[in-house]
């Protein structure tokens, strides 16, 4: 039987062998009750009934949203605080670090991050976890760099661009607009694509209804509310998502009578290492950071979000409207926290799937499928609505911060550039509510594009690096290296994508089958895309700048206009002083941080070669720590920061000026 066992290699073999018979033996290693299906999400009978998946979608959505609208015109209607087109796109600059934390944690926690974080782990073991975390939490500790720069060398600007603009004149600006929209599109595309795939799985919906109706609900808030209302609901968003998160991590490694803790979990990978090992992996094992498949993910990872967050429009939002101190420690606490929800969640979900020997595609699996084939298993219909509900708070969450990006990009950067330079703040306001309102519909029809040409969402994220990885160098040197010129910059980018795509291409073509979306699709040909874009557009962006270089002083940056005057767009002396004291601190902090988490942590972790009992125990327990803490963090912190304000509101006092304090989830520092 052993013998027999030990030449079962492949998951059908494996089927073929169970053969659907009641054998003790066979059934022993816990695979028997799947081992008849051809696929987890088969039939017409999906976990949830429709009725749900509309719900959830239309109702919550719409009661979400026209609660986070209310809570907004209670604040306006307290303080006084008119909206005008500088509360609309930069909620005032007054957040604070708490709720910007929150906001990042939430604005950074796509579909995929909740979906494909489980497939990596579900392909390629405990390395898929650390290295989705790890390789997309340094952007965020190294954005605080750039956040902080913000404040210190264009405190009044609305947008990146205009800082573009302002050092490297038209045909720059245009350049990197057409970059910027590409970044929103493709972010986009990905909560579309990742939503519609798990809520036709769970309920039934028509994909392409879906991928029109998710969108809908985000626009209700970011219509009315701006970016004000995007960063109360994303405090509301995180919060749900990471609580869920503890009852997932629980289910598998404690509650679960098929799992229930990291030994049962350990003995159940082992075994079905037999039976399908990771031809990548040391000794085939799913209990292994020497993973060249994972390594290869994790490079791609990130290189691919480096341009998703650099070259997004949404982060340099957040930046823009924190406080100046919020403006640094809110991204290295939110990028910190975020680092939970992949590596916590799909270190129990993503694991759990393999252990329990769920029957998943590959395509269920590129689709996203995996958390909720688990949590169907684990939890029956409560955990597929779970995971329905966390899906629709991590879509919601990023999507209204896309819409108010692509919006503000519109407004400032298009409208007011090259249509009307006069624009009035009513002016600004109402384009902004147009193009939230036609980029909310043209996603949906996006999203139904792309699955109807067979995109999946794991295709679509690695993907994505290849495209605007260029743009990353130029961008960042737009704010932090004087000189950096914009030949060099524009050369970069355009360049580098050219020769990223050009490799891509290239090298997809020459594997066997030609060019396929599949071959285009493998680990090795993203990766090289990847690198090609990001590494030829650093080298042509750095020679160009020291053969040519320029001298900026930054005063074009600190002198962008504001369409209506805002207070807090002004730096006292001593507040700069403080932020470039600060900055030093910053940058060495960040880079430490990185050097942590993609260097020394994993090259730690090589001698373990396949973990033990003891040391996946202790990987597992860590994951636990750091999910909890991520949790509490994101909870309590905004609303501790807001004691006095809410002490004030329900006391009815009032300020100096006569006026409540503003009721937003941030508070003081």
């Amino acid at each position: 039987m052993a013998a027999e066992w030990a030449e079962a290699v492949t998951t059908s073999e494996v089927r073929e062998f169970f053969n659907c018979e009641d054998d003790p033996v066979r059934n022993y290693f816990g695979f028997r009750q799947y081992a008849c299906s051809t696929s987890f999400f088969v039939g017409d009978n999906p976990p949830l009934p429709s009725w749900v998946g509309y719900v959830i979608i239309l109702g919550f959505g719409l009661m979400f949203g026209l609660f986070t609208v209310g809570l907004v015109y209670l604040e306006q209607f307290l303080t006084g605080r008119k909206m005008d087109s500088e509360m609309f796109n930069t909620a005032g600059r007054t957040i604070k670090t708490g709720l910007t934390a929150s906001v990042l944690v939430s604005q950074w926690t796509w579909a995929a991050t909740l979906l494909q974080s489980s497939n990596v782990a579900f392909r390629f073991g405990v390395s898929g976890p650390f290295w989705y975390a790890a390789g997309a939490t340094i952007q965020i500790l190294l954005f605080s760099c750039l956040a902080v720069l913000v404040k210190r060398r264009a405190p009044s600007c609305h947008t990146f661009l205009e800082i573009v603009r302002a050092r490297w004149g038209t045909v720059a600006h245009i350049v990197f607009v057409v970059f910027a929209f590409l970044t929103n599109v493709i972010v986009t595309s990905m909560l579309i694509l990742g939503g519609s795939a798990t809520v036709t799985a769970l309920t039934g919906i028509d994909t392409d209804l879906a991928s029109f109706l998710i969108p809908l609900g985000v626009i209700v808030y970011t219509l009315a509310g701006g970016l004000k209302a995007t960063f109360i609901a994303s405090y509301f968003n995180t919060a749900v998502i990471l609580i869920a998160l503890c009852i997932f991590i629980f289910q598998v490694y404690v509650t679960s009578p098929d799992l229930g803790s990291p030994a049962v979990v350990w003995e159940k990978l082992n075994s079905f290492v037999k039976v399908e090992p990771v031809e990548s992996n040391f000794q085939g094992s799913y209990l292994t950071i020497l993973s060249r498949g994972g390594l290869f993910f994790g490079l791609t990872n990130i290189v691919g979000n480096f341009g998703t967050v650099f070259v997004d429009q949404a982060y340099w939002q957040s930046a823009i409207a924190s406080t100046p101190s919020a403006s640094w420690k809110g991204y290295m606490l939110g990028g910190l926290c975020w680092f939970a929800i992949p590596f916590s969640l799909a270190t129990s979900l993503g694991l759990a799937a393999t252990a329990l020997a769920l029957p998943i595609t590959e395509d269920e699996a590129g689709s996203g499928l995996v958390p909720p084939a688990v949590a169907q298993h684990l939890m029956g219909d409560g955990g597929a609505a779970l995971i329905l509900i966390m899906l629709f708070m991590a879509v919601t969450s990023t999507g209204a911060a896309e819409q108010i990006a692509v919006s503000s990009l519109v407004a400032y950067d298009v409208y007011r550039t090259y249509i009307n330079r006069n624009a009035t703040g009513k002016q600004i306001i109402f384009i902004s509510r147009i193009v939230i309102g036609a980029f909310g519909l043209l996603s949906g029809v996006l999203g139904i594009v792309l699955n109807k040409i067979g995109v999946n969402l794991g295709w679509l994220y690695l993907f994505m690096g290849v495209v605007i990885g260029s743009a990353v160098a130029p961008v960042a040197f737009s704010i932090t290296w004087k000189r950096c010129s914009g030949t060099a910059a524009v050369s970069g980018a355009v360049i580098g994508m050219i020769l990223g795509l050009t490799s891509w291409l290239t090298y997809g073509a020459l594997r066997e089958g030609g060019l396929t979306i599949d071959n285009l699709g493998k680990d090795e040909v993203m990766l090289t895309g990847n690198l090609v874009s990001i590494l030829s557009s650093l080298v042509i962006c750095v020679v160009v700048s020291l053969i040519k270089p320029d001298d900026c002083d930054w005063s074009a940056t600190r002198s962008i206009a504001l369409i209506e005057d805002d207070k807090n767009a002004h730096l006292s002396e001593e507040t700069e002083e403080d932020l470039k004291r600060a900055s030093k601190i910053i940058g060495w902090t960040a880079i430490l941080l990185t050097f942590v988490l993609v260097v020394a942590w994993p090259v730690l972790t090589i001698p373990a070669k396949a973990f033990n009992k003891g040391y996946f125990t202790f990987w597992v327990v860590l994951s636990f720590i750091w999910g909890i803490l991520a949790t509490a963090a994101m909870v309590i912190i905004p609303v501790w920061e807001s004691r006095s304000v809410f002490a004030r509101i329900f006391g009815g006092k009032k300020t100096e000026l006569g006026k409540i304090p503003e009721l937003t989830v941030e508070g003081s520092e």
